[in-house]
């Protein structure tokens, strides 16, 4: 019960300050490239099938909700989706991940931000061949964005690119949308 009563007045505490703050919740969509799963199993060479070896990879697909909790801190859910296999598709693999994100804003100016940051959930993988699932499991998924800037566009409308390593890609670049 104490630590009940101590968790519910911490989150009340956070919203109030929050709630101060302008541009509270953000919501973002962002398109990745080569996922660390891909470069893992092309790597090993399990991409390949006994009449194709080449390979394709779509573009891994992220969206996601942040709140602010404190001035350079927020927080929220984050899914993603990579699916790549080989040119003719008798080999895919589907990764649907649900994580939880924190980004550490760094600096914070009226056209940037530069921030990091670290996501972690499950990935489900399901791998097919011709199209028979042949294997379906669910492992820790995690992203390690090294460095992000948000560049704004239009008054709450910014341009996020970020950097680093995991399920959303080496690279992502989208858009994010600032609300109240």
């Amino acid at each position: 019960m104490k630590i009940s009563l101590l968790f519910i007045s911490c989150m009340l505490s956070m919203e109030l300050i929050a709630q101060k703050m302008s541009n509270k919740y953000s919501l973002y969509i962002n398109s990745g490239y080569l996922s660390s799963l891909f470069i893992k199993e092309s790597l090993q060479e399990q991409i390949v099938s006994k009449v194709e070896t080449q390979h394709h990879k779509c573009i891994i697909f992220n969206v996601g909700l942040q709140m602010r909790l404190l001035k350079k801190w927020t927080i929220g859910p984050e899914f993603t989706y990579d699916h790549f296999g080989t040119k003719h598709r008798t080999v895919e693999y589907s990764n649907l991940s649900y994580m939880l994100r924190c980004v550490r804003t760094w600096k914070e100016a009226p056209k940037y931000s530069l921030y990091s940051g670290l996501s972690f959930g499950v990935r489900k993988i399901r791998q097919f061949e011709d199209e028979t699932e042949m294997e379906r499991k669910t492992i820790p998924a995690y992203q390690v964005d090294v460095i992000g800037v948000n560049y704004k566009l239009i008054d709450k409308l910014f341009l996020d690119i970020n950097a680093g390593w995991g399920v959303s890609g080496i690279v992502s670049i989208g858009g994010r949308y600032f609300f109240k």
